[in-house]
Order: structure tokens, then sequence, then C-alpha cells
């Protein structure tokens, strides 16, 4: 990095510091950041707004370091998502949420941790084994971040607050398979369906939605993906499918690549391309624990028509709008 670079890092990080620790001290939190849409300082606004920009889509990942450490270190890694938060934690996800805001358009489910826009994601008793980020025990296979809804993010912003295990996060684009023309056609068929993961318990207890949705499909600069093969469903249709749907995720194991974020990193992933997924780990429910914050930003950028007539499988977005001041 360049020292003049350096330099407005470093100034950014600061004033994002003292301006989230006044407002945490002011008794907001990050939602209410968000939803009274509180305006940023000119300087501010203009140091971050030079800084964050989302990831180049022949790459589908960045990561920004430094502007979240004089945040650090945080407090003991809480043992479940929505406990308490100190002021310093509040003041961090106001960082978070400002961070998230110069990038894009912060959204939330309202049936995914009480509706709150910046999640924790930490190993919790219980979830050991599932294939949600609470796990632990378990890989958390590949998939596309709420893969399911017509209206999922484009970006999934990951914050790493603790990571002393260096337990890095596993991502792998579609720019990257290797695979055949009339396998890629055959993923774009309408050939499965994807429903709502276990993060969401009790919000959706109806049919699941008849109509086929596509694994592989086509923007102006090229191929994106929407996967999650833990909770997907095959449709009767072409047994090539499945050949090539496998084909799919064995290609995804050669061309990953790990990112290592340490606390204080801002990992960024296209949500459209690359998908994501962690390695098993022990955890020590000690306080030390891998300890990630997540957000969901929605950017300007279009998706395929038919996409907005889906089963949105009762999970309603909670977005931060001036009606909700």
């Amino acid at each position: 990095m360049a020292p003049t670079a350096a330099v407005d890092l470093r100034g950014a990080a600061q004033q994002l510091h003292e301006w989230a620790s006044a407002w945490a001290g002011d008794g907001l939190t990050s939602d209410d950041f968000l939803r009274r849409h509180v305006p940023l300082p000119g300087d501010l606004s203009g140091a971050l707004g030079g800084l964050l920009r989302p990831p180049d889509r022949d790459v589908g990942t960045r990561v920004f370091t430094g502007l979240l450490d004089p945040f650090l270190p945080a407090g003991p890694t809480p043992a479940r998502w929505g406990l308490p938060q100190t002021r310093a934690d509040k003041a961090l996800d106001i960082a978070i949420a400002i961070i998230a805001r110069t990038i894009g358009r912060p959204f939330a489910w309202t049936g995914q941790q009480g509706g709150r826009l910046v999640h924790d994601i930490v190993p919790t008793p219980g979830f050991e084994t599932m294939q949600v980020g609470a796990s632990s025990k378990a890989p958390l296979e590949w998939h596309t971040e709420d893969a399911f809804h017509p209206e999922r993010s484009h970006l999934v912003m990951l914050t790493c607050i603790r990571n002393l295990d260096r337990i890095g996060s596993r991502v792998a684009s579609i720019r990257d398979v290797r695979l055949t023309g009339a396998e890629m056609d055959l993923l774009r068929r309408r050939d499965l369906r994807i429903l709502p993961d276990d993060s969401y318990p009790s919000s959706w207890h109806g049919d699941a939605d008849e109509r086929g949705i596509s694994t592989v499909w086509d923007a102006e600069d090229g191929p994106c993906l929407r996967y999650d093969p833990a909770y997907t469903d095959f449709l009767p249709g072409d047994p090539g499918f499945r050949a090539a749907y496998d084909r799919l995720g064995a290609e995804l194991d050669q061309v990953y690549r790990t990112v290592d974020i340490g606390p204080g990193d801002v990992l960024l992933i296209d949500n459209d391309l690359v998908v994501h997924g962690r390695s098993p780990f022990t955890p020590r429910y000690d306080g030390t624990d891998r300890w990630l914050k997540r957000i969901l930003l929605h950017l300007d950028r279009p998706r395929p028509a038919d996409a907005d007539g889906e089963h949105q499988y009762d999970q309603p977005i909670s977005v931060p709008t001036e009606k909700e001041r």
C-alpha cells in the first residue's frame, strides 16, 4: 500500500472509531443507525467512499484490513447471538454498519436472528453439526447465502472479530470452474428447488415450490451461480442434470481457495459468483472461539426477471427505510 493510502486508511479508521463510539454513547445501536438513516459527516463519508468498493467480478472477493483496528481487541466471544452488548460492542456494530452502508444497501431477514441487521456468527452449543453459521464440528459446505430466496444478497460482508485458530473462509467462483458447454446448459435448466436453511427454525411450514430454479444463470459479464446442496431437492427432469450438478461440485472443490482473515479484517463475497464454506473446528466455548459479524447487502444489479415470481417461503426482508424512523 502506498504511504498516502496508508495515511488515509489510518485517518479513516480513527474517524470511524470516534463517530461510532459517539453514536453508541448516545444510546444508538447499529439497527438504529441504519433504520434512522443517520447521516455521516462529510469528512468520514469522503474518506470511506475513497477506500471501499465491491469486489471485482473477475475475483469475486475483496478484503479490507485496518479500518476496525481501533475497536480491537474485543471482549469475549459471546456464547450465542442476541446477548446484551456493552457500549464498545455497540460501537463496533455501528462501525460495521457504516462500512456496509458505504458499499451497498444493508438488509436483514425478519426470521433470522430476530431481524437484526448485524449478525453474530459464533459456534453455539447444539448447532455443532448443522449446516448453519453457528456450526463448528462439521464442515460448512459450499453455499450461496440464502440461495432459496429471489431477493438474496448481492454481497455478503463478513467481519472477523476473533480467530485464534486461523480458520479461513473457503471460497470458489463459478468463473473458475471447468465445465463443458453442454454441462453449463444443463445447469441452466430449472430442475431443482432450494429450501430455507435451519437458521429459519420455525418461520416456514408451508408447501415447497413445485417450480424449479436454475443453478447457473447469466449476467452480462458471464455466468452466475445459485447453489446450496445441503438444502436442495431435485425435481424430475433430464438425468444428465444430476451428473452436471455433481461435476459442478467436484469442480468447486478443485478451484477453491482459502481467505485467511484475522481480527478487524472485512471480507466481501460476491454472492452471485462465489460460494463459501468453512472447515470444521472444535469449539472451546470459553470466550476465545472464532467470532465473525455478518451483514447482507443489496446492490443496483439486475437478476433474471423470471425470478420475480419465485416462492419466497414466507421469509420477508427487513429493509431500513425512512418509513421505519
